[in-house]
């Protein structure tokens, strides 16, 4: 797993925020932990994994062969911050471009 430079943090995971990256680092993060990463296909902006979701996505990819890295764009703590989390990093794209090229914006461009 990579992390991206201006990681995204819910105002819950804000308070734990050194010790949720480092269970993420460990991959002892509990499902209360969500990542959000850049989409998997076309017709989503973002996707939304709990901890344990993204360590078997993780595991999958490279049994199959996939030896490029996921990046984590932001961590919440529960659902419904992951959601409201992943609501303004699109917002925040949408005002910076017009557009919702939300991929080719977080992961490639020089901003903030």
């Amino acid at each position: 797993m990579t992390w991206y430079e201006h990681l995204y943090v819910g105002e819950k995971a804000q308070k734990q925020r050194f010790s949720v990256i480092q269970k993420l680092r460990e991959r002892k993060a509990g499902s209360s932990v969500y990542v959000i990463v850049p989409a998997s296909n076309e017709k989503n902006l973002l996707d939304i994994y709990s901890a344990p979701e993204f360590f078997a996505w993780e595991e999958r990819a490279v049994q199959i062969g996939n030896k490029e890295e996921q990046m984590i764009l932001g961590i919440a703590l529960g659902y419904a911050e992951a959601l409201q989390l992943a609501g303004a990093m699109v917002d925040e794209v949408y005002q910076a471009t017009g557009g919702f090229a939300v991929k080719a914006f977080l992961c490639c461009s020089e901003h903030a």
